[in-house]
C-alpha cells in the first residue's frame, strides 16, 4: 500500500472528503504489486491501484458519497495485457473514508513507523491501526485482541503485504506498511557493488562502508526490515560490527567467509558473552546454495536468502510445493 501513503498523509486532517482505497483480495492478475493503494480526493485518484485499470470504477463508486464499503471489479485478459500486466482478473477493493481512520495515523505515518491497518473485508465496522507497541481505533467487535496479535506477527516479517485473516466475527483485511528495507554492506569491491545493485533493483536503500562507527550508528536504528552483510574478514572490523548487530533489532545478519572464518567469528562473539542462540542469528556462510561463483550470481543467492528469511520460508522449488506461489 506504499503508493497510498503520501496522499493519505496529505488527506488526513483536511476538511475535504477523501477515500482510502485498499486492495482486499485478488484473483488472477499474475504477480501482485504490494505498493497498490490510492486516495480519492475531490475526484482525483492519487496513488495507484491495478496499474490504473479500474480507476473509472473507483471514481464512479466514490462519486456518490456512499462512504465505507466494498467495490468488486474485474479486468479482461486483453485489457490487462495492453497495460503490461500478466493477465486479467477480479479484485475486491476496500473503500474507507479518511475521516474514519484513527487520528493517530498521521503521526505514525510522519514518523515512518512500521504499522498495520485492519478492517473487516465487508467494509463494515471500524478501523484498527497496530504498531509493534501500541494500537489505535477498533473494529467495533471482540476481534480486536486477536487482530492485534496477528498483525504484530505480520509486522515482524518485515514486509509490506495484505492478508485476509478469518476471525469469529468475520474476515479481517490486514495491510502491513513497513519502511523501505535498508541494507548495510560492510566491505568494498565487486561483491559489495553486486549486492548494492541487487538491492537497488528491489527498491532498497543500500550503503557500502567499512567503518565500524558507521555500522554501529546504522545498527542503533535498524529494525526487522533491515539487513547487514559483513564481507570484511578483518577481525578488527567484523567482530565489533557483528557484536553490535546481535545486540540490535536488525532482521537479517549475514557474514561472508569460509567455514574457518565463521568459526573464528563465533569464538570471538562467544568470548564477548553471546550465547549460541544469539550467534545462530548470523547467516554464515551467507546466501543460499545456488552454485553461485561470480559476484553477480552470489549477490542473487544472498538477496534470495534474505527474502526467504524475511517471509519465514524454507527455500525450495515451487514445483515441489502446493501452496500459493506469490507470497
Amino acid at each position: 500500500m506504499d503508493a497510498a501513503l503520501t496522499p493519505l498523509l496529505h488527506a488526513l486532517g483536511k476538511a475535504d472528503d477523501a477515500t482510502l482505497v485498499r486492495v482486499a483480495s485478488l484473483r488472477g492478475f499474475g504477480l501482485r504489486d504490494a505498493a497498490d493503494g490510492a486516495v480519492v480526493d475531490n475526484g482525483t485518484i492519487r496513488g495507484s491501484v491495478l496499474a490504473g485499470l479500474v480507476d473509472a470504477a473507483i471514481l464512479e463508486r466514490t462519486a456518490d458519497g456512499a462512504g465505507r464499503g466494498v467495490l468488486h471489479t474485474s479486468v479482461t485478459d486483453l485489457v490487462a495485457d495492453e497495460a503490461g500486466m500478466l493477465c486479467g482478473g477480479s479484485a475486491r477493493l476496500l473503500l474507507t473514508p479518511v475521516d474514519d481512520l484513527p487520528r493517530e495515523l498521521s503521526t505514525l505515518l510522519t514518523s515512518a513507523q512500521p504499522l498495520a491497518m485492519a478492517a473487516y473485508a465487508d467494509g463494515q465496522g471500524g478501523d484498527l491501526i497496530v504498531t509493534r507497541r501500541e494500537s489505535h481505533g477498533s473494529l467495533g467487535t471482540d476481534d480486536d485482541a486477536a487482530t492485534i496479535e496477528f498483525a504484530r506477527t505480520q509486522l515482524e516479517q518485515g514486509s509490506t503485504a495484505t492478508i485476509e485473516h478469518v476471525l469469529p466475527e468475520g474476515t479481517v483485511v490486514i495491510s502491513t506498511v513497513v519502511p523501505t528495507t535498508r541494507w548495510l554492506i560492510v566491505g568494498a569491491g565487486p561483491m559489495a557493488e553486486a549486492i548494492s545493485a541487487q538491492g537497488q533493483l528491489l527498491g532498497w536503500e543500500t550503503t557500502a562502508n567499512e567503518s565500524v562507527d558507521v555500522a554501529i550508528d546504522f545498527l542503533a536504528t535498524a529494525g526487522p526490515a533491515d539487513a547487514l552483510a559483513v564481507l570484511s574478514h578483518d577481525a578488527s572490523i567484523d567482530v565489533p560490527i557483528l557484536n553490535a548487530a546481535l545486540a540490535s533489532s536488525i532482521g537479517y545478519i549475514g557474514g561472508m567467509g569460509s567455514r574457518g572464518t565463521q568459526t573464528r567469528r563465533r569464538t570471538a562473539l562467544s568470548e564477548q558473552g553471546h550465547s549460541d542462540v544469539d550467534i545462530q542469528r548470523i547467516h554464515g556462510p551467507i546466501g543460499l546454495d545456488l552454485g553461485s561463483r561470480t559476484p553477480a550470481e552470489t549477490s542473487v543467492a544472498i538477496v534470495a536468502e534474505y527474502l526467504a528469511h524475511r517471509s519465514g520460508r524454507v527455500p525450495g522449488r515451487l514445483t515441489d510445493g502446493a501452496g500459493p506461489i506469490n507470497g
